[in-house]
This record gives structure tokens, C-alpha cells and sequence, in this order.
């Protein structure tokens, strides 16, 4: 299972979402639906082993926690567009502390970014904050180390185009969790998702 958190700083948090403004008056939802195609979409199939959470602290109701999951997903399409319909669907519907299905495969919930981290590191999950000042990824995850850890499943965690506050750095800090870094250069969110499927892929179909 490949999972992915992505810390949306400025997303929007309510159904009212400006199709033709996706950056703008929607706090950047272009980059969450940017990163869910990224994290779900091959050349005429979908990866089905991937779930993807983003967390929106924008305006008017943070937080709010929407959870992608790739086995289920269905009707999904890997423009942004597309993506953001399903979004507005999943945000327009009243949030509560527990997952409700919005869309087949695509669910919400009243929860902040440390509350889902937690559930991750208590299932025993491989979790992993992608840094550019972190351990080169491949020095810890590689031909060596990947059959003795894939069955626990991988986590990543990534920041916008904010990133993580100095207090969320501390937070992981203090669980413990590695940084690891996915080239020398500071990359978009949704191409350090292209990135860790491909050094996945290339581990586990050993190509």
C-alpha cells in the first residue's frame, strides 16, 4: 500500500468552489487535484494499491480531511477539472469525525493533518516526510531494505506550496519520522508523487 498526506495550507473548505478559479479564489486546489492524478492515474488504468488524503485549512471551515482510495475510485478523470467536481461534491456534504463516503471511493471527515498522521504511525505504517534537506530516499528505501519493509505499506507526508509550519516540522520531529529528499532541487508536490511511484515501481517489478 502506497499512502499519501498532503498538508493543503490554504485549500478551500466549503462547496463553493470556483471551477474557473481553481488557484485563486480556491486557495491553489489546482495543486491537490494535481497531486490526485499524479498519485492515481496510468495510461488507461488507475492504481488501485494508493490512497491519497489531503487536509485543507483554508477558508471558511478548517480543517477538512478528504481521503482518495484507489480501489474504489470510479467516474474519476485525471484533468483537473474533473477532479475538482468530485472535490466540491465531497466538501459540500456536512463533515463529521468519522469518513463518510461522498462518491465511490472518495470520502470526508472532520480531521486535522497531525489526527491522520497518528492513525498511520499507530497501524504500523512506513512513514516517511519528503524534505529537500532529508536523507536521499534511496538510502533508505532500495533493493536491500524494500522486501523487508513494502508489507507494512509506505506513508508520505508533503507540504504545499507553503509547505509544513515550524510547528508541524516539530511535530513529526518529536514521532520520529525520517526526512527523506527526492532530488537536490525544491519540487512541486505533485512531481515528488511521480517520483516515489516511479523508485517504487522500479522495486517491486525490478525494472
Amino acid at each position: 500500500m502506497r499512502e499519501f498526506i498532503l498538508k493543503a495550507n490554504k485549500a478551500i473548505t466549503s462547496g463553493n468552489v470556483n471551477l474557473k478559479d481553481l488557484p485563486g479564489s480556491c486557495g491553489r486546489l489546482d495543486l491537490v487535484c494535481r497531486c490526485i492524478s499524479s498519485a492515481f492515474f496510468l495510461s488507461h488504468d488507475i492504481r488501485r494499491d494508493t490512497v491519497f488524503y489531503s487536509v485543507h485549512y483554508g477558508e471558511p471551515n478548517p480543517p477538512v480531511a478528504l481521503k482518495f482510495v484507489g480501489s474504489e475510485l470510479k467516474r474519476l478523470s485525471p484533468d483537473e477539472r474533473s477532479i475538482a467536481i468530485f472535490i466540491k461534491k465531497a466538501l459540500s456534504k456536512e463533515h463529521n469525525s468519522k469518513w463518510r463516503e461522498s462518491t465511490p471511493g472518495i470520502y470526508h471527515a472532520k480531521k486535522d493533518f497531525r489526527e491522520i498522521v497518528l492513525e498511520k504511525i499507530e497501524k504500523g505504517r512506513n512513514v516517511y516526510f519528503l524534505h529537500l534537506r532529508g536523507k536521499p530516499i534511496k538510502d533508505v528505501i532500495n533493493s536491500r531494505t524494500y522486501n523487508e519493509i513494502k508489507d507494512r505499506g509506505f506513508v508520505f507526508i508533503l507540504g504545499d506550496h507553503i509547505g509544513l509550519t515550524e510547528e508541524d516540522e516539530r511535530f513529526l520531529n518529536d514521532l520520529k519520522i525520517e526526512k527523506l529528499s527526492l532530488s537536490p532541487l525544491e519540487l512541486h508536490a505533485n512531481q515528488c508523487i511521480d517520483i516515489v511511484h516511479n523508485i517504487l515501481d522500479k522495486l517491486e517489478y525490478r525494472r
